[in-house]
């Protein structure tokens, strides 16, 4: 890589910077789709996106978005494998072994595109620049969620962003960061939540517990930072993904700071839009379906991250724990007014004990994300499909 940032500055001509970054996206997926089904798959299922873009420009009607949505859906959960099909249709649809590389972030960015051509903010539909915004190779693996327009307006110049020496010394310690936190930090935090038991007479599954979740974040925090500075040294802005996440007051607060990326693509394109087709028709009990559309909202962000029964659970608490968020809210506005709000989230030891609540709920989530959860929810949810099937067997 450093290699290529090296050489990338000296491409003068913005045709052939673009010609490399198309190059290196192009070896870049093939090294990571090798065998041809799955390359073509993952080539039909991109472009399908560019083709219902342009028919959405062409025609943006709503029932034909609507459609493409759905199907895209359909596609990306069959693709995906998820447990659940097996409660509709046995082994049928979850027997492939096709296993492709990014489909999660591709299909959120590919969602965000064909609605955004619809509603007029999308208006260059040039083909290369879209496969290599859905196939970018800093972004591909587990994003950061990029927007198109920031994309296509980088893809118009790349010029490598670091514009001095110093910026560039910033760039490049960044990118050294990134790397001490995933392969020393996140990996010391793993090693340590899994020790064997007992291990300096410490209670093993409280520091698995705690342990766990640093890992986790240590791990995806470090990516981003890689990824970050390295789009940087070829002229793209990856954005930010982590906002101090463990210093968040409530569950809520704790989604816009964590994994921001995903937190702003379900506020946009599943919560608000959900919101507002509930609340026109039945304005007066809009404050009341303000909860519903949270919990469908993270619910479905749970089980976005995985295909297995463990994911549903960690859907399920971070959708229950974002509504007890916004009732809690409701219930203080509702006793002492906005201004009794002002002053309890103004209040010091409130929100040290608000911040310490939410680090455990959200290191509660985090159990069903561990391996032996995976294990553990995959054999009840085996048992809950034979004990379906043999009832509708019978």
């Amino acid at each position: 890589m450093f290699a290529a940032a090296g050489v990338y500055p000296l491409l003068k001509p913005l045709w052939l910077r673009q010609a490399f970054i198309v190059v290196a996206t192009g070896a870049f997926v093939w090294l990571q789709e090798p065998e041809p089904v799955q390359l073509l798959t993952l080539f039909g299922f991109v472009l399908s996106g560019y083709a219902a873009g342009r028919l959405l420009a062409w025609r943006p009607n709503s029932g034909l978005l609507a459609l493409y949505v759905i199907l895209l859906t359909i596609a990306f959960v069959v693709l995906k494998r998820y447990d659940f099909l097996r409660l509709v249709a046995g082994d049928t649809l979850v027997s492939h072994a096709l296993d492709l590389v990014g489909l999660s972030f591709i299909f959120f960015r590919q969602i965000h595109y064909v609605v955004d051509i619809k509603q007029g903010e999308i208006r260059d539909l040039n083909p290369i620049s879209y496969f290599c915004y859905q196939l970018n190779p800093f972004t591909l693996l587990a994003g950061p969620i990029q927007r198109f327009q920031r994309f296509n307006e980088d893809w118009a110049a790349l010029r490598p962003l670091p514009a001095d020496a110093h910026a560039l010394r910033k760039t490049l310690l960044r990118l050294l960061l990134g790397v001490i936190k995933v392969v020393v930090l996140a990996e010391l935090c793993l090693w340590l939540a899994f020790a064997p038991p007992g291990v300096d007479g410490l209670p093993t599954q409280l520091m698995t517990f705690y342990l766990f979740p640093a890992y986790v974040y240590f791990n995806f925090v470090g990516y981003c930072d890689i990824v970050i500075a390295a789009a940087a040294l070829f002229g793209l802005r990856v954005p930010e993904n982590f906002d101090r996440p463990y210093l968040a007051r409530n569950m809520i607060d704790y989604w816009t700071r964590w994994h921001r990326t995903l937190s702003f693509w379900i506020r946009d394109y599943i919560f608000t839009p959900t919101y507002m087709a509930l609340a026109r028709p039945w304005p007066r009990l809009a404050p009341h379906l303000v909860f519903a559309c949270y919990f469908v909202a993270l619910f479905l962000a749970g089980v976005w991250h995985g295909a297995t029964w463990n994911f549903v659970i960690f859907g399920l608490l971070n959708g229950a724990g974002v509504s007890a968020a916004k009732l809690w809210e409701n219930a203080i506005i509702a006793r002492a007014g906005r201004k009794g709000l002002k002053t309890y989230l103004e209040n010091e030891p409130i929100k040290w004990v608000a911040r310490i609540a939410t680090i455990h709920f959200a290191c509660l989530t985090m159990i069903f994300l561990r391996p032996e959860s995976t294990d553990q929810l995959a054999y009840w949810g085996n048992r809950l499909i034979e004990l379906v099937q043999s009832a509708a067997g019978g």
